[in-house]
This record gives C-alpha cells, sequence and structure tokens, in this order.
C-alpha cells in the first residue's frame, strides 16, 4: 500500500513539473513561432501604397498627432532649395497640386537611399514619394516649417518635371510683362499673388547682406530706387548663379528677378514684403553704385563718430580699426544669428547688442550687432543685466568689422550711455 501511495505521489510531482515548465518564458522565440507584428496592413495610412498627401501630412504636425517613426508622404516638388556637398543631400519643397501649403524636405536622400550628386538631380514638377520622419522645426527667428526630417528617402519619383519652376508664359508675372514692385506688393496684400514664380523688376535701393554658406545676397528693391519696398531675400545671381560677395550687387541697378512673391511675418510682427529665397536674377541694367549717393560727414573721430548708416555703407572689407560710432541700443539678437534680433529687453542676449540711428528703428536691415567683450564692457552695456539700458544713446570705441557674417562692431574697449563709462577711453 505504502509503495502504492508512494508512486502515486510521484506521478503526480511529475506532471505538475512538466505543466510548470510550460509557463516559462522562452528565452528565444522559436522559429516555428514567430512573433506577430501590431499591424500588417500594407495598405495602411503613411504605408508606401497609401501615404499621406501633404495636407493630411501638415494636420498631423499641428494637432500633434504625427507619428514618431517614418512614415510616406505623397507630393509634388515646388523647389529644389539647396544641396549639401558634405551630406550628398537635398532640401526640397513639396506640395498637393494647387495647393501652396508646403513641407520641406530637410537635407533628403535620393531614390532607396542613393546620394545625389547635385542640385539637378531633382527638378520642379515632379510627383514624390518621400519616407522619412514628419515634424514642427522652429527657426531661431521664430518662424515654423513644416518639414519631413534629414535622411529621408525617396521610395518612387514621377513625371520628368522642370530644372525651373513653372511661371506665366504670358501675362502679368510673365517675362514679357513682369510685375514692378508696386504691383507686386498689390497683389501680395490683396492674397492674389501666384504661388508659383513670377517675373519682377524693380532697382535695387540697399544691398543689406552677404551671406557666405549660401552664396547669396539680401538686398532691396522699389520702382524709385530710394525706399526699401520690397526685401530680396537670400537671392542668388545672374541665371542662378553664385554671388561671391556684397559687391556682387550695386544701388542703382535695375534688376529682373524670377521668384515667388509673399508677405513674410517676422518675430515682432512686422510684415515684411518680400521676394522668397533662392530667387534668380534674370536680367540686369545699368552700372549701380557700391554706396548710395550721400557721403560720409563723419570720420569716426570722437568729434565726428560714425553713425550705424555711415557703418552699414563702409562695410567690414577692408577692417576699419579704432572708430567711435554713436548709436541708439534698440535690443540684441539671443540666437546664433543676426535674424534673431529682437526689439525688446525680453530673453535679452547677454553677450551682444543691436544699435541702429534711431532708437524708434524697427528694421532688422536698419540695424547691426555689437559683440561685447568680456569685462566691464559687457556687464556695463548688456541688456540683459541692464534692460534700462534699452533705447539709450550710445557711444562705442572699436572696429568695424564682421561679426554675425555681416557688417557690425567689434573688440569693443569703450562705450559710454549718458554719464557711465564702461571700460577704458582711448
Amino acid at each position: 500500500m505504502k509503495k502504492y501511495i508512494f508512486s502515486v505521489l510521484m506521478a503526480a510531482m511529475a506532471a505538475f513539473t512538466f505543466s510548470s515548465c510550460e509557463d516559462v518564458p522562452e528565452p528565444y522565440t522559436l522559429p516555428t513561432k514567430p512573433e506577430t507584428p501590431g499591424n500588417t496592413d500594407p495598405n495602411q495610412k503613411g504605408s508606401e501604397s497609401n501615404p499621406y498627401t501633404v495636407t493630411e501630412a501638415i494636420a498631423l504636425i499641428k494637432t500633434g498627432t504625427a507619428p514618431s517613426t517614418a512614415v510616406c508622404v505623397k507630393g509634388k516638388i515646388t523647389a529644389v532649395t539647396f544641396f549639401n556637398a558634405t551630406y550628398s543631400s537635398l532640401s526640397y519643397n513639396i506640395a498637393d497640386e494647387g495647393s501652396s501649403d508646403v513641407i520641406e524636405v530637410y537635407s533628403g536622400k535620393g531614390k532607396d537611399g542613393a546620394n545625389f550628386s547635385s542640385k539637378d538631380d531633382l527638378k520642379v514638377g515632379q510627383t514624390v514619394v518621400v519616407k522619412g520622419i514628419v515634424k514642427a522645426f522652429t527657426k531661431n527667428d521664430g518662424t515654423i516649417v513644416n518639414e519631413i526630417d534629414k535622411n529621408s528617402t525617396i521610395i518612387s519619383i514621377e513625371n520628368t518635371g522642370t530644372t525651373s519652376p513653372d511661371t506665366p508664359a504670358t501675362g502679368k508675372g510673365s517675362l514679357s510683362d513682369p510685375y514692378n514692385v508696386a504691383e507686386a506688393i498689390a497683389a501680395i496684400k490683396a492674397g492674389t499673388a501666384p504661388t508659383t514664380q513670377v517675373y519682377l523688376t524693380g532697382i535695387i535701393s540697399d544691398v543689406a547682406f552677404y551671406n557666405e554658406n549660401y552664396k547669396s545676397i539680401t538686398y532691396y528693391i522699389s520702382d524709385d530706387g530710394k525706399s526699401k519696398d520690397m526685401q530680396v531675400y537670400s537671392g542668388k545671381g545672374l541665371n542662378g548663379k553664385d554671388f561671391a560677395s556684397k559687391e556682387d550687387l550695386k544701388v542703382g541697378q535695375k534688376v529682373t528677378i524670377l521668384g515667388k512673391i509673399m508677405k513674410f511675418t517676422d518675430k515682432n510682427g512686422n510684415d515684411i514684403m518680400e521676394v522668397d529665397k533662392t530667387s534668380s536674377i534674370i536680367k540686369i541694367e545699368d552700372g549701380g553704385s557700391t554706396t548710395p549717393d550721400t557721403p560720409s560727414a563723419n570720420d569716426g573721430t570722437e568729434a565726428k563718430p560714425f553713425s550705424v548708416t555711415e557703418v552699414i555703407a563702409k562695410g567690414f572689407d577692408p577692417v576699419t580699426k579704432g572708430v567711435y560710432i554713436k548709436a541708439y541700443i534698440i535690443g540684441s539678437a539671443p540666437g546664433k544669428d543676426f535674424k534673431t534680433l529682437t526689439f525688446t529687453t525680453e530673453s535679452a542676449s547677454g553677450t551682444n547688442i543691436g544699435i541702429a540711428a534711431s532708437e524708434t528703428e524697427s528694421n532688422a536691415s536698419n540695424c547691426i550687432p555689437v559683440q561685447l567683450p568680456k569685462g566691464a564692457v559687457r556687464d556695463g552695456v548688456n541688456l540683459s543685466a541692464n534692460p534700462g539700458n534699452f533705447k539709450q544713446e550710445i557711444i562705442l570705441y572699436g572696429d568695424i568689422d564682421k561679426y554675425f557674417g555681416m557688417v557690425g562692431i567689434k573688440n569693443v574697449t569703450y562705450a559710454k550711455i549718458g554719464d557711465k563709462i564702461y571700460g577704458t577711453k582711448p
């Protein structure tokens, strides 16, 4: 009897042992039992066969519901903006047919992840399916850009496209009947400006800024060549060629431009009528002059300090060392370039200020940056620690040099605000 009971107990323990082993998780997934994916529908939204439209992708970004993984977006190329030779990538814009809402494909790769060799590898008018992460990107100037993040890949390309954007063949905005500046501004304000590039003519009234990275120039045009009615932002040269320096354009030249006309609202709420980046010059007439006709009334001495207007006219090439400048503190640039200039003391920089000829100036193109060196000058002048300096007159002693990629003031050794002196007078 005892042997029988013992045998029963042993059998029960064996059964328990074998059944318990089935509850132990397998250390590896067996070939006969593959892991089941969450969603294997090949036609799900955002897949290669059912990509998002640009409008749908933008809606996801704006509502904060964009996936954190790569999805496919289909759109028509409206502009090819920049070739990065270092990464062999292209930045370009895509939109839905007939829509002006675009997504920027930032530093993207080619078909199946292949490298690009030049800007001409993609063409305006081609329809592409792009796979990448859709997101919002905030630029230094506060502008929010809807984009497909870097390292995206193209799944498919349709159409041959064109090497240049669609432009009117006839009628207003065509090469035979370009807009003048007043007409372009009127179209922008009325909301009737074309979403494609157009031709317009104007006379250069100011050459503001040369961008070494993009070999482009930001300049202003008007119908009379005297006022800064329209900004040509980061434009290219004749037939799209790179600029070599700010001197490549001159005040007084009449230009015919191919570009997209639009309104840009800066961080301070100012509306700027502009020709968007990557425009090109089709024709240049007249010689113009490298500086405005008005001669400098001052010589940079303590008795006759330069104004900001005179500093801008002089430029930084060559550097002008050891001069006095008289101006007003109108803000600072808290970011990595002068496009982040804000006309306020809120979130002010502790290492630079912006100055202008007038305390009421609100146009960044009439302002220049001042680098504040460590020490008494920085401690006493910067707006972060001294908000009371805002809109105050200041006298500086330093060099007219390149700062933030543009003309500015560096190596400041002396500053005077009211009766207060910072640094050492030369």
